[in-house]
């Protein structure tokens, strides 16, 4: 599968012409420079992913040799300040022909606010309205036209571009997004997403339809789960209107499609998803689809339904890290319009890992008490969140843990608990006695005794073993941090 390359988006492109008084301090326009500023960096940088950091930052002023730059989050100022201040630095001498100094700042967000888009190929902007129309009357009118086109779609609203953080985990899934945007059905299509559980995966497709609509609300957008489109599905055979279900699907501009992977069950599902992928595909149709996991890991679907998932852009979607976890939590707060001591989001993202839902209740239910007129603690956060994670682990049971290695590495629970001592199989058995161990804080003895061992020594070199493995092998890491997903979903 071929992965992206932004290298062929942007070609090199004429240095516009914008007249004399750019380069005069005294009349240099923030908004214009910033516009072609932005495709100077573009040009710039290697890897074009790195773009994605400069999304909602502005040039705010430039007086008296100093361009006020603004960013939204901390870690993006943090990272332009570290790696990409040269950069800035001399794709604003080139447009200015000024060496200008830069001042960055953190800003509160502009809701809601874009720049114009410029394309320096055509050196022009956005013509502005006839002055002669009604304005009042034409956003109006385009203000119901978008409502009618999202109740249609299914879309929820709240999920934007502009409220999704962009980390390390997510740069590239979140790019390609941008791109889709800009050039539905032709960018990257079709689109396949993959990642566990609470990792923003609906979040970002969602943006991708509100933006959409967003910008033309005449396109007809459609998104559906797997589950809503096989109840659909039956509901229609049932009633003989399997023209109008068909019609609903296959004349859309962007269908979405999420948790895939449920589809490997229902053979009849598959047959209708292939013809309607198809249909699209051929109509240069916009089609992108969420799974937990890749293409090849969805077991007992057809080799021709794979090969098209296959056939376009294929992101993944990791669990956050912790810098992109607490510019999560701060989003949320000011979005609650709350504040909350800094020590407790750090507890907060240093705690929760793995799932970005978990991230934002366990910040939830600090806020509730915080509301309710309780000042908690350190000490009672602290207990919130153990309360939490001790939960979750009670859910984990041995014979979950064996399922979930099963299910990752392809082995049976014959083989985990019986006597086949093949290096592979020897190892799995290991995967399992490893989780026991140190995810449910098992007694060694306990551990033997759920894989059919009888010596305790035995857990403990499958443990060293494990810990070797992780540091030794990035594939096995994937997978155990696949058997953990699963868990913890």
């Amino acid at each position: 599968m071929e992965r992206v390359n932004f290298d062929n988006h942007i070609s090199d492109l004429p240095k516009p012409n914008f007249g004399s008084d750019i380069t005069n301090n005294n009349t240099l326009d923030p908004d214009t420079v910033w516009k072609i500023t932005k495709e100077n960096i573009k040009l710039a940088l290697k890897d074009k992913r790195d773009f994605a950091i400069f999304r909602n930052c502005y040039i705010e002023s430039i007086n008296n040799g100093v361009a006020v730059f603004s960013c939204d989050e901390e870690y993006k100022k943090d990272k332009i300040v570290r790696d990409f201040n040269q950069v800035l630095r001399d794709s604003l001498r080139k447009v200015t022909g000024q060496n200008i100094e830069i001042d960055i700042s953190l800003r509160e967000k502009k809701k809601g606010y874009q720049y114009e888009y410029y394309d320096p190929r055509k050196n022009t902007t956005i013509s502005s309205p006839n002055p002669s129309i009604d304005l009042f009357t034409e956003v109006e009118e385009k203000k119901k036209q978008r409502e009618k086109a999202l109740e249609r779609s299914r879309l929820n609203p709240k999920y934007l571009f502009s409220n999704f953080i962009v980390g390390s985990n997510n740069m590239l899934a979140e790019a390609v997004a941008q791109a889709i945007v800009n050039d539905l059905g032709t960018a990257y299509n079709p689109v396949f997403y993959y990642g566990p559980t609470g990792v923003g995966k609906t979040h970002l497709m969602q943006a991708i339809g509100n933006e959409v609509l967003n910008k033309d609300a005449s396109k007809s957008v459609v998104y559906v789960s797997i589950e809503q489109f096989l109840n659909e599905m039956v509901e229609s055979i049932r009633t003989k209107k399997n023209e109008d279900f068909r019609n609903k699907y296959r004349v859309v501009d962007l269908l979405i499609i999420d948790d895939v992977q449920f589809v490997e069950t229902y053979p009849r599902t598959q047959e209708e998803l292939f013809h309607t992928f198809n249909t699209l595909y051929q109509s240069n149709k916009q089609i992108i689809l969420a799974s937990d996991r890749p293409p090849k890991e969805i077991k007992n679907i057809t080799d021709r339904l794979r090969s098209r998932f296959e056939g376009g852009m294929v992101a993944d979607i990791q669990a956050p890290d912790y810098e992109t976890r607490m510019a999560i939590l701060r989003q949320v707060l000011e979005e609650k319009k709350t504040n909350v001591p800094p020590e407790y989001l750090e507890l907060i993202a240093k705690n929760i890992e793995n799932n970005v839902r978990e991230l934002e209740g366990s910040l939830t239910k600090v806020v509730s008490l915080i509301k309710l007129g309780v000042n908690p603690s350190f000490e009672d956060v602290s207990k919130l969140l153990q309360i939490d994670i001790d939960s979750k682990r009670k859910k984990i049971t041995p014979q979950k843990v064996m399922k979930s290695v099963c299910e990752v590495f392809d082995v049976t629970l014959a083989d985990i608990k019986g006597s086949r001592r093949t290096a592979y199989v020897a190892q799995c058995r290991q995967v399992v006695m490893y989780i026991l161990r140190n995810e449910l804080e098992m007694p060694l003895e306990r551990v033997a005794q759920e894989v059919n061992r009888k010596d305790h020594t035995t857990v403990l070199h499958a443990c060293e073993k494990i810990e070797s493995l992780k540091i030794k092998e990035a594939r096995f890491q994937e997978k155990l941090n696949k058997c953990m997903s699963i868990l913890k979903s």
